[in-house]
């Protein structure tokens, strides 16, 4: 019966650490020596200092150069707008141009309503100083909505290597600790996987009307986090 009891006991500890542990089934091979393995993460905050801005111009027209004669002088238009607020070349994009039949449903029969030309403008901009003024002359240019507006840090790898010294210093705080709880010291790193995690970007929908640069920007701190399975070795 004790026997019995041992070997689930045992069975169960394994499955736990299979189960904790899965990185490490096929990054590393687990020593034979005294070890322990934790998980840290580190964490560091900052207000985010770029903006990129999705536009769409489009029109929808009789014809397929009518269509792109708009596009083309509210692009323009646009393109003018943001040069005038500081906005470098480089950081302005104009996709190519869409042109396609636009259609619409009435009383269950499928009508040309003309032809449709869409085309995309991606701004970046370094200083958010300007966002106000970029908006307002986003909107005297005739953009009436924008699509996804991103805030980002122009400084993420430095952040993010702050946020790995930070985890490095919670993997040795919890593998001292972990350690002398049982006697031991540890002895070396024997191993160590770094986790994935992606960049979080905050996201707007924003619909433009004259007033909305009068409104304050109000920007929530982004968390730059890196996170690490250590396995340390004892003695």
């Amino acid at each position: 019966m004790k026997s019995r009891m041992g070997i689930n006991f045992m069975r169960d500890i394994a499955f736990v650490m299979c189960t904790l542990l899965p990185a490490f089934a096929t990054a590393a091979t687990l020593p034979n020596e005294p070890h322990v393995v934790v998980a840290a993460r580190g964490e560091v905050e900052a207000l985010p200092d770029i903006a990129r801005l999705q536009l769409q111009i489009s029109e929808t027209r009789a014809t397929a150069v009518d269509a792109k004669n708009t596009v083309d002088e509210r692009t323009a238009k646009v393109l003018a707008a943001v040069r005038e607020q500081g906005v470098q070349e480089a950081d302005i994009r104009a996709s190519q141009i869409r042109i396609y039949p636009d259609y619409e449903w009435q009383d269950g029969k499928r009508l040309l309503r003309g032809q449709r030309v869409e085309r995309s403008v991606d701004l970046t901009l370094n200083d958010l100083s300007r966002y106000g003024a970029v908006l307002d002359g986003l909107v005297r240019a005739g953009i009436t909505e924008l699509g996804n507006v991103s805030f980002d840090l122009s400084n993420r790898d430095a952040l993010m290597a702050e946020a790995l010294q930070a985890a490095m210093a919670d993997a040795n705080t919890k593998a001292a600790v972990l350690a002398a709880g049982f006697g031991r010291r540890v002895a070396g790193v024997y191993h160590i996987d770094e986790a994935a995690a992606g960049p979080v970007r905050q996201e707007r929908m924003l619909m433009m009307d004259a007033k909305m640069s009068a409104a304050p920007m109000l920007l929530g701190k982004e968390t730059v986090s890196a996170s690490l399975n250590v396995v340390f070795l004892l003695k």
